[in-house]
């Protein structure tokens, strides 16, 4: 397959993932992970991409909605249910992962990006795949419809 036929894939994957998302339609996303998630899924080669589609479409969206004058340097504040300070290591990692990504994205460091995205795909619990995915897709899926 070529490089342009997969990013179409792509495109399109993140795209039918935050329409599902939108719509609750949570039978169709579940169906859609285990193509992509764990050494032994038929798309595994797929997970990387479209983890940077979403990183790249969310960091687009959170420009698109930054003041005029803001600069451009992005940085984040963390704060939990009682509106308390929570540091980025005290995340768990898939979720540090895809916000290290989306940052590294903002701030315009692709070594940074590509180091987050090695480690969601590198991570050798499903599960942490499944929840960096998730949390890319949701994010897209909230900008958008914000």
């Amino acid at each position: 397959m070529s490089h342009e036929n997969t990013q179409r894939d792509v495109r399109r994957l993140a795209d039918q993932l935050v329409d599902d998302l939108g719509r609750e339609d949570f039978e169709s996303v579940s169906r859609l992970l285990p193509r992509m998630i764990g050494a032994d899924a038929p798309e595994a080669g797929l997970l990387r991409p479209l983890c940077a589609e979403l990183v790249t479409v969310t960091a687009r969206l959170v420009r698109d909605r930054a003041a005029p004058d803001a600069g451009d340097l992005f940085t984040v504040a963390l704060a939990d249910e009682d509106a308390g300070d929570v540091q980025i290591d005290e995340l768990q990692p898939p979720l540090r992962a895809v916000l290290r990504a989306v940052l590294a994205e903002l701030n315009h460091d692709a070594a940074g990006v590509d180091a987050q995205l090695e480690f969601i795909t590198g991570d050798p619990d499903p599960c942490g795949q499944v929840d960096a995915l998730v949390h890319l897709v949701s994010w897209a899926h909230d900008l958008l419809h914000a």
